[in-house]
């Protein structure tokens, strides 16, 4: 299970990029194809970890990834990442794990991870932007990431049956 999750991490990480070049990722240029992908994988990929420290290794080289490759930021993405990380914990412990909770519960993650970097960024007044262009962003998530968590959903559970997979010890 681990190696599938580095490659699922590792595609989702140059998806980000690809299509950050081909739909544009400035605040005027939002597309409903944009979400963060790396981080809906990193959400899906919690349960089939017994080993949180493995988890959290990956959780925290693919923020740094993220953010020395697209953010240009240091330690921004990993403390987002974590913050979210402990929120979806919060969030699964209310509800179960089925693809409707998921897809609530990372939505909200989503929303999370971009209110919290408005604030952050607007705080040190690194990037800032308006409120109204933040709701413009929100609302351009929703429709990517209720279907990328679908579909990596879909391919966990059918990789995990089909070869096998345990969870990461």
């Amino acid at each position: 299970m681990m190696i599938f999750s580095i490659i699922l991490l590792t595609v989702s990480f140059l998806l980000q990029g690809v299509l950050s070049n081909f739909i544009g990722y400035t605040y005027q240029d939002v597309s409903i194809f944009s979400t963060i992908y790396v981080l809906v994988v990193l959400l899906l990929l919690y349960p089939h970890f017994e080993n949180k420290r493995k988890y959290l290794l990956l959780l925290v080289i693919f923020g740094w990834l993220m953010d020395v490759v697209y953010s240009n930021t240091l330690l921004l993405n990993i403390s987002l990442f974590y913050l979210v990380y402990k929120f979806s914990n919060l969030f699964y412990s209310f509800f179960p794990y089925n693809l409707i909770t998921i897809n609530v519960g990372n939505v909200l993650c989503i929303f999370i991870y971009h209110i919290l970097s408005f604030i952050l960024l607007s705080l040190l007044r690194y990037d800032s932007y308006s409120v109204v262009m933040l709701f413009r962003i929100l609302g351009c998530n929703i429709i990517m990431t209720s279907l990328y968590t679908t579909i990596i959903y879909i391919l966990i559970n059918f990789i995990k049956k089909r070869i096998e997979l345990k969870e990461v010890k």
